[in-house]
């Protein structure tokens, strides 16, 4: 089902007769794309937002780097071993790699990066399983790991792993973060202008050899509609459209734009604080659980463009169980839970969502579907980067809707460093204070499993805990998407959202 809105339509069609006919982009050898906000750290080691991973990918580089076909192979090392116990992976490191400012990449860069990976809890989902790292000789370093990890290979793909150089982020962190971040990225930093843009231009020794797009532009546009109209008008080049889907028709009928879609690496989801608040009476979870309409909610938030999901665990993984049925829709069950649970004459909550459509649009229509049985829901959009504060970090929330992603195609990534106790207190991103020493022992069995059927079988335990407690509610899964203009080589849309402009060309 798809809905389109007749305002928004005519709003675009009617810029594009204003539209010039050639790219200024393109000119002047640049690739201009959009994000949401801003950048909040160029720290690879201090976030866990995707707005900053997408600026980190241009700048640095990792051990192995994911092509566009979606396999991993070798970056910044050349080749490497695991042990046969699975306890200890050996890279040989790439010679002559050169940092942006002129130094070369040695083993004690790769040594220091990693432990300082480990040491972050911004970086848990890819490095708790990762103990540490020590330099072999020059040309080799090894990690060693708390136990064997099927999935490590897609850890050292992340920006959460990039390499940096030693001397210049011990020199000072802080401005490193701030501005000042050097890497060995096919782009180097050259400035920024909050909530306007970044620049980066290509970097001339690139050990690939020198991006073809000379100048990157990070373009700062929250409103979708606005980032629509830059990109036809030419100042634009890539953004993702409007994850309602509502202008999806209208970037496929312009003749200058393309439209790129991909299984969507994440399930949207209802997410309680089971520690502390209301919901951490597991009636009143599973109260929202039942008030939920999952085919209404994806037709009101999504134009119907997704597909329900009852599963804990993100549809495409392989271990996700298959034909898994959640708790079914039941108004008076939800109304019988609340009343057993205290609030019989309602109950009233504050739902923070980050303000952007794909949030809001879905908070509304829940809103709607809460209020029937008594749940009156306000609803509390703030900007991206205090959401990830005061949610993701602080756990001060009492009820939210958040897109649950993974960035490797493996259970563990949508399942434990949102689940396990210790990624609690600020470890991990354990927001919603999950404690469960079941579900504790189901993850550490399948995290620490070779084989493909003890793994899957754990994570089918842990599907059925997050239903039976009601922990969050997973509810749809829709498509990744990408819009670019017609004459950019080399876009496509990605599960991971992990996008290399080196990869482009006009």
């Amino acid at each position: 089902m798809k809905k389109m809105y007749g305002f928004l339509a005519a709003f675009v069609a009617a810029s594009a007769l204003f539209a010039p006919a050639a790219f200024a982009s393109k000119e002047n050898n640049t690739v201009a794309v959009r994000n949401v906000g801003d950048q909040k750290t160029y720290d690879p080691y201090r976030t866990t937002d995707l707005v900053d991973w997408q600026t980190h990918y241009q700048i640095f580089d990792s051990l192995f780097r994911e092509t566009p076909e979606g396999e991993y192979v070798p970056a910044l090392c050349t080749d490497y071993k695991i042990s046969d116990d699975g306890m200890e992976m050996t890279f040989t490191i790439r010679e002559g790699v050169k940092f942006h400012n002129g130094d070369v990449m040695t083993a004690d860069d790769v040594v220091f990066s990693l432990n300082t990976a480990i040491a972050s809890p911004f970086t848990s989902k890819f490095t708790s399983v990762m103990k540490e790292a020590t330099k072999v000789d020059d040309k080799t370093v090894k990690l060693t790991l708390k136990h064997p990890y099927a999935p490590i290979i897609g850890c050292l793909v992340s920006s959460s792993t990039s390499i940096v150089p030693k001397k210049v982020y011990e020199a000072d962190p802080a401005a490193f973060g701030r501005n000042k971040p050097v890497g060995t990225g096919p782009y180097v930093y050259v400035s920024s202008r909050p909530g306007e843009s970044i620049t980066m231009d290509a970097f001339p020794e690139y050990w690939r050899g020198e991006a073809k797009v000379k100048h990157h532009v990070v373009r700062i546009i929250k409103d979708n509609m606005s980032a629509l109209m830059a990109m036809q008008s030419g100042t634009l080049d890539r953004m993702v459209p409007n994850q309602d889907y509502s202008d999806r028709q209208i970037i496929m009928d312009d003749p200058r734009l393309r439209y790129y879609e991909a299984p969507q690496a994440c399930t949207f989801l209802v997410a309680f604080n089971n520690a502390r608040g209301p919901f951490a009476d597991k009636r009143v979870r599973e109260a929202v659980a039942r008030a939920i309409d999952k085919e209404e909610l994806i037709l009101g938030a999504v134009n119907g463009m997704a597909d329900p999901t009852d599963g804990g665990i993100v549809p495409m993984c392989p271990q996700a169980p298959k034909d898994f049925k959640g708790l079914a829709y039941d108004p008076e069950m939800s109304k019988k839970l609340l009343a057993d649970a205290g609030y019989a004459n309602g109950l009233n909550v504050t739902m923070r969502v980050i303000g952007a459509t794909n949030y809001t649009k879905p908070a509304e229509v829940l809103q709607a579907q809460l209020k029937k049985v008594g749940i009156n829901m306000k609803i509390e959009a703030m900007e991206r980067g205090r959401w990830f504060d005061l949610v993701l970090n602080k756990a001060q929330f009492d009820i939210t809707f958040y897109a649950h992603a993974i960035s490797v195609n493996d259970a563990d990534f949508c399942t434990y460093p949102f689940l396990h106790s210790s990624q609690l207190n600020g470890k991990g991103t354990n927001y919603m204070g999950v404690n469960i020493p079941e579900m504790d022992e189901c993850l550490d069995k399948a995290r620490s499993a070779l084989d493909a059927e003890t793994r899957s079988a754990n994570y089918a335990r842990v599907c059925e805990i997050v239903r039976d407690e009601s922990i969050y509610v997973p509810c749809y899964t829709g498509k990744r998407t990408v819009a670019a203009v017609a004459g950019l080589k080399g876009v496509f849309a990605d599960p991971m959202q992990r996008y290399y402009v080196y990869n482009y060309e006009w």
